[in-house]
């Protein structure tokens, strides 16, 4: 099961993000490792943003319109989207997450502190959120959600049996459970 393994793996990506703040000697070894990772301070757009990983990002991520994340990112503090967000590969994210459209996520977001989405959730791959998840659209999950606690306002999906999702402290879901049993894209 390949999912699972993932999943056990699943915040590297944050752990090795915080050890290069602090200036020793041996950072310099791991710059060389990576040194294909775009390092940014905040980026901040009125306009649509279309990034591509590897990216550190050292501040937050805002956009008046659309965000979409292409490859592997580290961003420290918070995510703002007016529109949709769009993730397609690995995304750690420090602060909080927010997002006026849609999002979908194809492949793993770990999230430090809450995500508050008004739109749509579509998760195709792993999400983990350490603070509270609150959707106000449908929210599909075909692969695998673990939050704090969840507050969906619509439905909620898991797609097939291998899709499932853990709440730690609460949930609340305001429409129907579902269990779509075939994969529509």
């Amino acid at each position: 099961m390949y999912e699972y393994e993932q999943i056990m793996t699943f915040d590297q990506p944050i752990m090795m993000g915080s050890h290069h703040h602090h200036p020793t000697a041996s950072s310099s070894s791991t710059t060389t490792s990576s040194g294909s990772v775009k390092k940014k301070k905040s980026i901040k757009s009125d306009n649509a943003l279309d990034l591509r990983g590897p990216m550190d990002v050292d501040g937050s991520v805002k956009s008046m319109a659309s965000v979409t994340l292409t490859g592997d990112f580290s961003v420290r503090e918070r995510i703002e989207a007016y529109g949709n967000l769009d993730v397609s590969g690995n995304l750690s994210c420090g602060g909080k997450v927010k997002s006026m459209g849609n999002v979908k996520v194809n492949g793993g977001v770990v999230c430090m502190d809450k995500v508050k989405i008004f739109g749509k959730l579509k998760i195709n791959g792993t999400m983990e959120v350490h603070g509270d998840l609150e959707v106000w659209g449908d929210l599909r999950i075909n692969g695998y959600l673990k939050c704090r606690t969840l507050t969906a306002y619509a439905s909620l999906t898991t797609v097939g049996d291998q899709s499932w999702y853990e709440v730690e402290e609460g949930e609340k879901v305001h429409g129907a459970k579902l269990i779509q049993r075939d994969y529509i894209g």
